[in-house]
């Protein structure tokens, strides 16, 4: 996971530049893209359509990110503009010269680029996407992972894709949050208060109930229950241990 403070530096650290797209509504579906994920800074490199009206009309309430987008005439002016010192590429596929890597897998470097310099991330046209000698210029390759006969994403997915993912890694960690998963004493509690319950119901072998205890412990520390998650299972098992070993109860447990 990427430091605290990314989150709030990563938007002025990391350019989108689209080089020679030809779809207006595409246009204006990415601006709207980055503004869900917290990005401001677009080049438009050689861009194969005029309609601008079109593309603010995609961008919604996204509008400005497209109407403060520099238009470049090559992918070169436009890295320039972005004074970024990384140039990442985007790719559907693996080329024979250039090996790509998942964007889930590269996020990370891509982030510490990015705050080492800049980084510009590069998508190519809605029809080819980018040249070999276009991904030449690049300092890395990455794609998005697909499943289908559909092995390339639409432009505007491609780039939410791309976006959303350095979100999530750049996201710092709720100490909050962090700090309500249950300490380790009371996760052994609760799985001695299980065991209690298991043996009373005849679920574990009495001579060897470790054997599967060891999944149920798996199965809870997967999900690393919370204290109030903790307590609550705890109380459950005390309530139906007490029912099973009242006189009811235990009339009931022998039928």
């Amino acid at each position: 996971m990427a430091p605290s403070h990314l989150a709030k530096n990563l938007s002025d650290s990391i350019t989108v530049i689209l080089h020679r797209p030809a779809i207006p509504e595409n246009i204006g579906s990415v601006a709207r893209a980055m503004a869900n994920t917290g990005f401001t800074r677009l080049i438009i490199s050689s861009p194969d359509t005029r309609d601008w009206a079109t593309a603010e009309r995609l961008a919604v309430s996204a509008s400005p990110i497209l109407q403060q987008a520099p238009r470049c005439r090559s992918i070169e002016e436009a890295v320039t503009l972005s004074g970024a010192r990384h140039l990442i590429g985007t790719t559907g596929r693996n080329r024979k010269y250039w090996q790509s890597a998942e964007i889930s897998a590269a996020a990370p470097q891509i982030i510490l680029r990015s705050l080492s310099g800049g980084a510009a991330l590069l998508f190519g046209p809605e029809n080819t996407g980018l040249t070999n000698e276009e991904l030449t210029l690049c300092h890395m390759a990455v794609h998005i992972p697909a499943k289908g006969e559909l092995a390339s994403y639409n432009l505007a997915q491609a780039v939410l894709l791309v976006l959303f993912t350095l979100m999530i890694e750049s996201l710092p960690v709720s100490r909050a949050q962090g700090a309500q998963y249950a300490p380790f004493e009371e996760l052994e509690g609760l799985y001695g208060h299980i065991q209690e319950l298991l043996l009373e119901v005849g679920f574990l072998w009495k001579d060897n109930p470790d054997h599967m205890m060891r999944e149920v412990r798996g199965f809870l520390n997967r999900r690393r229950p919370g204290e109030d998650e903790v307590r609550m299972i705890r109380g459950i098992c005390r309530k139906l241990l007490y029912h099973l070993r009242s006189p009811r109860g235990g009339e009931r447990k022998r039928k």
